[in-house]
């Protein structure tokens, strides 16, 4: 048993949310939960459950243990479930409010997401320097050779191996931005800044990611409104959805940025007249290596980390992204900030 800070909870919870089961509950009387919130993927449904039928009697002790020790604290304790004959260990949080019980059930995963990150990482990675290994081999065996090296050739080797160094690096990078603003002790700066100017600087500077399709960028701004960002971070943000929009948009395409303030928010808009996604890819759209993992139209190489990293500085901003597509229809990508 132990006991935990709400908000470090929440964070906690955010940063797994797309790949852990979740989901708010009530539970006030003993024997029964009332499942009010769920993720897509959690193990009950919404309703009322009677504790005793879904966990193990060896269980119920540490049930009840935990249901008394509940304070006006976040407390959490590993529960096991027995649940349409399927035995499933959870984690259990909950906190007295009001003299009543509410709760967040969060299912924990049969291997630890770090693991499965790294596994993820290391298979990415592995592809790149498999292909440098190869060309050096060649090259050596060319070397080592009677026939002289013939200098097209050999910029040809390099260039090769140009290519998978940069996807490698390209991948470190993500995962150790990811890494940053994930963590417990990283604190975000934001300043007051003009939304208009902020894309505006970032297209004046970023101009050579939609020339290489010949992709028209239209802006149009509907507001003068200052928003509260971290520019670096924000540019980051911007800068993956822009990229994933030319990835996945054929060449001669439009790519339509657009400003629009409501109430006490600045709504920066992104929409392509790319491919779009299909239903299962939107699904784990925010997945880290997720299944939304594909190559661009060109085989521009994707490692699944981009929008979650995007998804991770909007919240950082107290702010959110929507994401809206049709296969065949483009992509709608919302980033809503709050107004400075």
């Amino acid at each position: 048993m132990s006991v935990l800070k709400e908000e470090d909870l929440r964070q906690r919870l955010q940063l797994f949310e797309s790949t852990v089961s979740h989901a708010s509950i009530t539970w006030n009387d003993l024997e029964k939960v009332c499942v009010v919130e769920r993720s897509k993927d959690f193990l009950l449904p919404e309703g009322e459950f009677n504790l005793i039928e879904i966990i193990d009697e060896v269980q119920l002790e540490v049930v009840k243990e935990f249901h008394e020790s509940i304070s006006d604290s976040v407390n959490q304790a590993f529960i096991l479930l027995n649940y349409l004959g399927k035995k499933i260990t959870i984690k259990c949080c909950a906190k007295k409010k009001d003299d009543k019980i509410g709760g967040l059930w969060v299912v924990v995963p049969e291997k630890d997401n770090s693991i499965r990150y790294l596994q993820n990482a290391a298979h990415d990675f592995r592809a790149p320097l498999g292909s440098v290994i190869g060309v050096v081999n060649l090259m050596q065996h060319t070397i080592k050779s009677d026939s002289k090296i013939d200098i097209d050739e050999l910029v040809t080797f390099l260039d090769m191996i140009k290519f998978s160094t940069d996807k490698a690096m390209n991948l470190a990078s993500e995962i150790l931005e990811l890494a940053k603003i994930e963590s417990e002790t990283y604190e975000l700066k934001t300043d007051k800044v003009v939304a208009k100017d902020f894309v505006q600087r970032y297209l004046d500077t970023h101009r050579l990611l939609t020339l290489k399709k010949r992709i028209q960028v239209v802006f149009d701004s509907h507001t003068d409104a200052s928003a509260m960002l971290n520019e670096s971070t924000m540019t980051r943000a911007l800068d993956n959805v822009m990229t994933n929009s030319v990835k996945f948009s054929e060449e001669g395409t439009q790519i339509t940025i657009t400003l629009r303030e409501e109430n006490d928010k600045v709504f920066l808009n992104i929409t392509d007249q790319g491919i779009g996604m299909s239903e299962r890819i939107l699904d784990n759209l925010f997945v880290k290596f997720g299944e939304a993992k594909r190559n661009g139209l060109k085989g521009e190489p994707t490692h699944g980390l981009g929008m979650s990293i995007v998804r991770q500085i909007m919240k950082l901003h107290n702010g959110e992204v929507i994401v809206k597509s049709e296969e065949m229809k483009g992509t709608q990508v919302d980033l809503i900030l709050k107004k400075g």
